[in-house]
C-alpha cells in the first residue's frame, strides 16, 4: 500500500473511533470536572434541605436517625462513633469515604449497600451530587 493511502486508511479510522475515545474520556472525567468546578454553598444548602432530617454536619453532633458526617470525606465507611449501622453498611468498612465511593453512595444507597436502612432512594443528578461531596470534604478542622 502506498504511504498517502495508509494515511487516508488511518485517518478513516482515526473518523470514526475519535468520537466515541471522546465520550469515553468524558465520562471519566466528568464527575471530577464537576467536582473541581463544583459550588460548596449551594451543598451546603442542598444538604441542609435533603439530609439534615437524618443527620447533623457540626464537629461533634451527635447521631440522629443517621450519622454525624462532619468530617466524613476520608473516613472509614460505616466508622462513626455511637451510631449502629446496618451489616450491608459495615461489610464496606474496609472502604473509604472518598470523592467517588460518596458519589456512588449518594446516587444509589441501596446499589451501593443492598440491605441498608437509610431511606433515600438516590441522588442521579451529577451536579447536586458533586455540590453536596465538595460541601462534605469541607467538614473538616484538618486534623482528621
Amino acid at each position: 500500500m502506498m504511504p498517502g493511502k495508509k494515511f487516508l486508511v488511518l485517518l478513516s479510522i482515526l473518523a470514526v473511533h475519535a468520537p466515541m475515545m471522546d465520550r469515553a474520556c468524558a465520562g471519566e472525567a466528568s464527575f471530577a470536572d464537576m467536582v473541581r468546578h463544583a459550588d460548596r454553598s449551594r451543598g451546603h444548602d442542598l444538604a441542609d434541605g435533603m439530609c439534615s432530617d437524618c443527620h447533623t454536619f457540626d464537629r461533634g453532633g451527635g447521631a440522629m436517625i443517621g450519622p454525624n458526617l462532619y468530617a466524613v470525606q476520608g473516613r472509614p465507611v460505616a466508622s462513626a462513633p455511637d451510631f449502629n449501622f446496618s451489616p450491608a453498611l459495615r461489610a464496606h468498612r474496609p472502604q473509604v469515604w472518598t470523592i467517588d465511593t460518596l458519589s456512588t453512595w449518594l446516587k444509589n444507597p441501596a446499589a451501593f449497600a443492598p440491605g441498608t436502612r437509610m431511606a433515600f432512594d438516590g441522588l442521579t443528578n451529577d451536579r447536586d451530587r458533586a455540590d453536596i461531596v465538595v460541601y462534605l470534604a469541607s467538614l473538616s478542622d484538618g486534623k482528621e
